[in-house]
């Protein structure tokens, strides 16, 4: 390779393949991931197989059927990614010698925090699947209050995080030229999220035809995530915040060169 290097052919060789390999990465973290849990979950849920169907919603007689669906592999995926995020931080807490940064990842650590407790109810999903108490019946979570109207507070969330995706991930990458304040620019996510973002809209899309074809019926009995067809492309969301959380971290190279 040493001697390959030395030469101007040689060289420009090495580079192509090095520019090669670093575009297959990409496409692997920020297409071909979330395209393959999305189709796991859609070849599981929409397959009209019981069994399979279980696997994303789990029926389990002990708790409510609400809650059946945090106990199946998309929430749990979603739980994992928050963990995953949480724990790049904690870390990025520990390594970093500035004080801006230390506060910069610790007030991530609590957005992330704070969105991790949201999903387990603060826990009242596993304590009564594990206690066999009535806690569950008294949520604590917010998104799932009704504060405003009749909807439940987890449909203006979401359309805040869309407003905020569409602007951070798809408008701001395009503007990074504009920002000469250096600290700003290293904040400023890879143009390839857009491609993560493309994947989260076309897999909800798919996820939602699926489920008004009645893809998702078994034995005339709509299934779990009949009403939060929505949780799909949220794990796509949580996914891209952990690529992100990567980012800012600078644990693997996915800012464009």
């Amino acid at each position: 390779m040493s001697a390959i290097a030395l030469s101007p052919g040689g060289a420009i060789v090495y580079q192509q393949f090095v520019k090669k390999n670093h575009m297959k990465k990409k496409i692997l973290y920020f297409v071909l991931i979330p395209v393959g849990f999305n189709f796991l979950f859609f070849g599981l849920y929409f397959s009209g197989i019981d069994i399979l169907q279980q696997f994303i919603v789990p029926r389990i007689s002990s708790l409510y059927e609400s809650s059946w669906r945090e106990f199946g592999m998309v929430e749990q995926l979603q739980n994992l990614f928050l963990i995953f995020i949480m724990v790049l931080f904690l870390s990025a807490i520990l390594k970093r010698e500035l004080k801006s940064e230390k506060i910069f990842f610790c007030l991530g650590l609590v957005v992330i925090l704070f969105v991790f407790l949201e999903e387990i109810d603060y826990g009242l999903h596993f304590a009564h699947y594990f206690f066999n108490s009535s806690l569950e019946i008294h949520r604590l979570n917010l998104h799932n209050q009704h504060t405003f109207s009749g909807n439940e507070n987890v449909q203006y969330i979401k359309k805040l995080n869309d407003l905020i995706c569409i602007f951070w991930f798809l408008i701001v990458p395009f503007l990074k030229n504009r920002f000469r304040f250096q600290p700003v620019r290293s904040i400023i996510p890879s143009p390839w999220f857009i491609a993560t973002i493309i994947v989260s809209f076309i897999c909800s899309s798919l996820a939602h035809y699926l489920n008004d074809q009645g893809f998702g019926i078994i034995n005339n009995h709509q299934g779990g995530l009949n009403n939060n067809i929505s949780e799909f492309r949220e794990t796509t969301i949580y996914y891209l915040y952990l690529l992100y959380a990567l980012q800012l971290v600078k644990e693997i190279n996915l800012k464009n060169e």
